[in-house]
């Protein structure tokens, strides 16, 4: 049956948005010209490989006088289609050959996925020469203590409309590439891997001379109240998956299953580890944030069912559009605030090489800086293909970042993009990929001088 379900071919020339079919089985056999397969198992894993090629929806979700409870409708057609999940899975790979002994190497590891891949040197050369040709980035990195914190691939408001859509595929690529690979040498037993969120609780009061003091019981319960009261309306829409019984574990990044003066000793404005409830709020959460972009995304009168719908439920479908991104990012923005006050969080991993034995087999012949730059150059690789595929949901303003072009443009891939084009030949030049040279005034750009403002 493995054999089977891989030998499924995905077309959708002949499909449109907007496309109603009878059935769920009705779409798969016009996209693949096959019945879907029975059992579970394998439906879920075909529904995951249409998933990368178009969206679809009950058609009673999106059309109210719909009364077919079984039809479903077309929303977005991908081409090219997403990518895979997850990469370099298997004992070898385009990935896992020089991943796996960079991870293994480090022997233990607790941070940011962004951090991992500055400790093993990914872009190195790329981060080298950011340092050398921008003074405000030396003087945030001293600030921050450990420079290997700080984020290379961080978008901003400021950045061009390309250059911010090239960040966001080479940051999830990034963190697909250590996921998966960290997830494989757990599997294998040679390591030990653990995830964790981290949270900075908002238990301070700024006063008018701007100094700060804790807060106090009584204005503990007030707020606690007022953040209580947006969870509950938030929640109380129809499908919202938010559960207020989880979500007000998060209000002020105070468990009050826990006594207020133990955490905030704990706290000290310094982060501190989750307690078991907050973990399990933070994902409510998160999935519900997924929940409201699609709605606004496909301009939807509510907020869609989550079960079943693979850009809510599973993360890392959702993380890999970056358009998807900026919106989830928009309305996290918002939403914190709103229903958790001036909270922070985070998810950090913390992994330990738990089998010598194992780890000094992928170590044999390991060449730490020739690995890390194989690989950059690796995803530089498939950055070529995705500068000629992967295709820009245009903006209001893009037109300012593609040369020729006024007022509203359509939809179109990643090359037409000035400030694509300019970083991806300047990383391509330090790492020797170009056939011909790019010229010197490929300088870092003023969305990444901001950013080694902000930190």
């Amino acid at each position: 049956m493995a054999k089977q379900i891989e030998s499924f071919r995905y077309v959708t020339e002949n499909i449109q948005e907007g496309d109603i079919f009878p059935s769920f089985a009705k779409l798969f056999q016009a996209v693949t010209g096959r019945k879907p397969p029975t059992g579970k198992r394998n439906l879920d894993i075909v529904k995951a490989n249409l998933s990368r090629y178009l969206e679809y929806r009950k058609q009673c979700e999106v059309e109210k006088s719909c009364t077919k409870k079984n039809a479903v409708i077309v929303t977005s057609i991908y081409n090219p289609p997403l990518p895979k999940e997850c990469d370099g899975r298997g004992k070898r790979g385009i990935y896992a050959d020089d991943i796996r002994p960079l991870l293994v190497s480090l022997k233990t590891f607790e941070g940011k996925y962004s951090t991992l891949a500055n400790q093993i040197g990914l872009f190195s050369r790329y981060f080298d020469e950011w340092k050398k040709k921008n003074p405000e980035l030396i003087k945030r990195l001293e600030q921050q203590g450990n420079e290997m914190d700080y984020n290379l691939w961080k978008r901003n408001e400021f950045m061009a409309a390309g250059e911010r859509e090239y960040c966001s595929i080479v940051s999830e690529k990034l963190k697909d590439i250590l996921k998966s690979n960290l997830k494989a040498l757990d599997r294998e037993k040679a390591i030990r891997l653990e995830a964790h969120y981290k949270i900075i609780p908002d238990t301070s009061i700024t006063m008018e001379d701007y100094r700060t003091r804790p807060i106090s019981r009584a204005e503990e319960m007030e707020e606690w109240e007022k953040h209580y009261k947006a969870i509950e309306q938030e929640a109380s829409q129809e499908n919202s998956v938010l559960r207020v019984e989880l979500a007000e574990h998060l209000i002020l990044g105070i468990d009050k299953k826990y006594p207020l003066d133990y955490q905030l000793h704990l706290a000290n404005d310094k982060p501190i580890i989750c307690f078991p409830e907050q973990r399990e709020a933070i994902e409510n959460y998160q999935l519900y944030v997924r929940q409201c972009v699609l709605k606004e995304y496909r301009r939807l009168n509510k907020l869609p069912v989550a079960e079943g719908e693979g850009l809510i439920t599973r993360s890392g479908l959702f993380f890999q559009n970056p358009r998807l991104v900026k919106a989830y990012n928009e309305i996290d923005d918002k939403l914190r605030p709103l229903l958790f006050g001036d909270i922070k969080f985070w998810q950090e991993i913390q992994y330990a090489v738990i089998d010598l034995g194992k780890a000094e087999k992928y170590l044999k012949g390991f060449d730490q800086k020739q690995a890390a730059e194989r690989l950059s150059q690796k995803v530089l690789e498939y950055m070529d293909r995705q500068m000629e595929k992967h295709i820009v949901e245009a903006g209001a303003e893009d037109y300012k970042d593609i040369p020729g072009a006024f007022g509203r443009v359509p939809d179109g891939v990643l090359k037409r993009y000035r400030s694509a084009v300019k970083l991806h030949g300047k990383l391509k030049e330090l790492y020797e990929m170009n056939d011909k040279e790019v010229s010197n005034d490929t300088d870092i750009s003023i969305g990444q001088k901001l950013n080694a403002v902000s930190g």
